[in-house]
Formats: C-alpha cells, structure tokens, sequence
C-alpha cells in the first residue's frame, strides 16, 4: 500500500454544537490539513484549539474544561473491492467517553461508536461526507472530509487463447490493457521470455517483428514446449494481475503451384461466358490471416482487340486498366480458391473492342491479404497468377 493510492482523506471543516451544559464563552479555532498526502500512513489535522471561559466570582480557583472538538479524521482514499484499512478517528475536549457517527460514508464503509471506519468500498467517485462526535455531557462537535474511491483494478487479456499474428509483424505487439485502479503501476514478468528478436516495453506489449516459428529438428525430436510468458502488473494498492498471452504465428499469403507460375484457364463454348470453377480449371492459394479476409487484385490484362492485335495494360490506376478487363469480370477468393468469372453479356459490350461476342486475353492476378496483424511485406502474394480466357 504505497502513497498515491493511500493517500489522507481531507479535513475540511470542524463545527461544535453546544448541549443543554456547554460552557459560557467557550469558542473554537479548529484548524485543518487541506493538502493532500503521498504517505501511505493516515495523518492527522492540527488539533482544534478553545478559549476557556471567563471565571465566575464563585469559582475562582476552578478550570473549565475545553471545549469539544474533532481533531483528526486520518483516512485515506480506496478502491473498489479492496477491504479498506481502518482508521480511527480523533476528538479532544469535552467529556469523555465520546460516541462517534457520520452521514455520507462512501457505500461500503461504517464508522463504528468507538470512532473506527471500517468495509469495503462498493462504489466508485468522489465522496463528501460528515462525521460527529458526541460526548458524555451530550456536546456534540462535526468535521466534514472527502475520500476518492477508484475503481476495481483490472487488466485486460485478449491473448489469453490466442491472438492470430503475421510472421514479420511489427505492430501486433500489444497484448493487454489496465483499468481502473490507482497509479502509480508495476509491472514485471514473472515468467518466460518474449520469442526471439523481440523485446518487451516494459508494460504490456512488445517491441519487434515476430519471427518465424524454428524449423523442425528430426534428429532431436520435438522442441520443448515454451514457458508461457507472463508479465504481472500491480496498482498502488498492492492488487496484482497477471496476463499471459499466446500468439499463434501465419505465413505470407500465396498461390499453391506445384511446377512454374500460378496459371488457370478460362475456357467455355457460348457467346462470351466463362467462370473457372464451372469450366473446370482452378487456383488455390495458402491462407495467411485465418479470417481469410483476401482481395483479388489485377495487376496486368490483355486481350484480341477486333485487328487480332493484342493490347495490354499494366495501369494499376482506377482508369485505362479496367478498359482491358472483360465485360462482367469477377474475381473472389474464399477457403482456399480463387474463382473468376466474366460475361460479354446482352446487351453485348465485347464487340467494339474485340469484333464479336468472344474474349481471347489474359488477366494477371495477385492476392492481398486484409486481415488484421499482416507483416506488409506479407500482404501481397509473392507470386502473381495468370488467368487465359478464350471464349
């Protein structure tokens, strides 16, 4: 229980009530600590002083007592969920025995007759609240503080199953956040290590590229399981939470080919209609992020324009290469394959350029993988794929 978190709770202002037997002339100047402390120990405000009252001819050689007054109210703030430690409150003057009460407690607590607040917050904020103290002779003296309760420490863990992470990412490192609590917050790793070629911030993420997963050894069998790394962060209060994230590493997005560049074709009979799937040729790639969130990107096309000449375009702009793309042209990757499909259609939009309702050409393809934690130099397939259409 360090300082911040501990800190006294404020005594703001001090007011005695006199009984039915209050001394004649009796006044008071409480005075009070309006600072806020950093000591985890309570303290105490300047004891409240009073002015004995003028001696009556028949009392001469007698001193009247001082008047009542709360001297200390000694708490500190708290959080929620976390037993308060108690404090006992202090009064002079007056008649003792003295019976103690508040009103405005923050929720949880109780001040008990005997001066002594004791529970366990419930509820966060900032609380005013007043306490009174009674003495035998029924004078009664009030003092009014504030106490900031915080709200119950908590870390979260997205990773603690699992977080999907690129090989070669350098901004998934992040793998817990705090909540609520007092400040200031210490954190330290309790177990195992970051992987190799990264290095921890100190708090709660990483610093670095994942690095690929080690090639598997035969001749020594499998590796030893890794010792989970686990980093513990604990608030001013002395709450502790503990975070142990599990990443599970993806390679780069790509086309499967056994032999030479990616190529599919594209060849139907009928006016201009061809969908790869349906014409019984295919592409399929490998996943990178396993939400499989992967985009179709047209890097090159080519066609037979009416003259039998071919014309291409490499215009990776919104503009002229969508002019060398067939009518109708889809292109979605899902699960694993690639399945394109284009339509010269009615009314027919193949004729102009190409001299009847066929399409002879070639589209270039790559996949980009948009799925979060992707390395950006693993976003784009390595290998680009050629897609012939010849209807």
């Amino acid at each position: 229980m360090r300082g911040f978190g501990r800190a006294a709770a404020l005594l703001v202002a001090v007011t005695v009530f006199g009984a039915a037997c209050t001394l004649g002339g009796g006044t008071s100047n409480p005075t009070a600590d309006v600072s806020p402390q950093s000591s985890p120990s309570s303290t105490s405000s300047t004891p409240a002083t009073s002015t004995p009252p003028a001696s009556s001819p028949s009392a001469a050689t007698s001193t009247s007592p001082s008047s009542l007054a709360v001297t200390a109210i000694p708490t500190h703030n708290g959080e929620v969920g976390v037993g308060y430690l108690a404090v006992t409150l202090l009064a002079s003057g007056g008649t003792s025995p003295y019976t103690w009460s508040a009103t405005g407690l923050p929720p949880g607590l109780a001040l008990s007759p005997q001066g002594v607040i004791t529970g366990n917050n419930t509820k966060a904020g900032n609380f005013g609240f007043t306490v009174t103290v009674t003495d035998s002779a029924s004078a009664t003296a009030s003092a009014a503080a504030k106490m900031t309760v915080f709200p119950a420490f908590a870390v979260s863990s997205p990773c603690a199953k699992f977080c999907n992470v690129g090989v070669g990412c350098t901004v998934c490192g992040t793998f817990g956040a705090i909540s609520g609590g007092a400040g200031p917050y210490t954190y330290k790793i309790v177990s195992g290590a970051p992987p190799p070629g990264m290095s921890w911030n100190g708090r709660l993420s990483l610093i670095g590229a994942f690095p690929p997963p080690p090639p598997p050894n035969l001749a020594q069998g499998p590796p030893p399981a890794p010792v989970p790394f686990t980093v513990s962060v604990t608030d001013d209060f002395g709450v502790t939470r503990t975070v142990t994230p599990n990443w599970s590493e993806f390679g780069a997005v790509n086309f499967v080919s056994s032999s030479g560049p990616p190529y599919a074709g594209c060849y139907q009979p009928g006016p201009g209609v061809c969908t790869i799937a349906a014409s019984g040729y295919s592409l399929t790639y490998t996943l990178g992020n396993p939400s499989d969130n992967i985009a179709v990107v047209v890097t090159r096309a080519c066609y037979d324009n009416a003259n039998a000449q071919i014309v291409c375009s490499d215009d990776v702009g919104a503009g002229p290469l969508t002019d060398y793309i067939p009518p109708g042209w889809t292109a979605t990757a899902k699960g694993g394959s690639l399945t394109v499909g284009m339509n010269c259609g009615n009314p027919d939009k193949c004729t102009p350029k190409t001299g009847g309702v066929q399409w002879a050409g070639d589209v270039y393809v790559v996949l980009v993988d948009k799925g979060a934690c992707v390395a950006p130099a693993n976003a784009k397939s390595a290998m680009t794929a050629d897609i012939n259409i010849d209807t």
